[in-house]
């Protein structure tokens, strides 16, 4: 069973093992989130080495590259190192997503939505990636537009203000949706 878990990766240091386009997108992702990221490989793509964020060592991985490491992601198209860099966070007691490669990590990255303030993630466990990868692209779909939070926060002012219980906000939320939803 796993813990679905959201991380705040503000000024920590990732390292990701790899350099190719898996290792680009998941590497940008975090720097996008505000992590310190650190590449380790000896060739990186383009887009990779042009980003200001993002520090690129030219080189193989080394165990102790992870030292100081809050999160390891191992996306190489190399075995042995992803086995190494997933043993040596181990080791380090540090959290390692082994892209493409369940069995060496000890946590999995997942599909993610993002609408405003929600974050929606979608997990197979590393079983089934494509298969996440569809689901998310289906509730892309059915998640409500970023101008219902608006909606949904006067509500909750309203209900402030008014003193209307809990256990009537709910189904009056999903009234005024299923209206708006409806066009009326």
């Amino acid at each position: 069973m796993l813990i679905p878990l959201f991380l705040r990766l503000d000024r920590k240091r990732v390292l990701v093992v790899g350099g190719g386009t898996v290792a680009e997108r998941k590497a940008i992702d975090l720097a996008d989130a505000g992590a310190d990221v650190t590449v380790v490989a000896p060739e990186v793509t383009d887009a990779l080495a042009m980003d200001a964020r993002i520090k690129i060592e030219r080189r193989a991985f080394e165990e102790s590259d992870v030292d100081g490491a809050w999160l390891v992601f191992a996306a190489t198209d190399d075995p042995v190192t992803q086995v190494r860099a997933c043993d040596a966070a181990d080791l380090a007691h540090v959290f390692a997503v082994a892209v493409d490669d369940p069995p060496n990590g000890s946590a999995y990255s997942a599909s993610v939505i993002r609408r405003g303030p929600f974050t929606v993630a979608i997990s197979s466990s590393g079983e089934a990636p494509a298969l996440s990868r569809l689901l998310r692209e289906v509730l892309e779909q059915a998640l409500p537009e970023e101008d219902w939070l608006e909606s949904a926060r006067a509500l909750r002012e309203r209900w402030r203000r008014d003193g209307t219980p809990m256990t009537s906000r709910f189904a009056e939320l999903v009234r005024s949706f299923k209206d708006r939803a409806s066009g009326g």
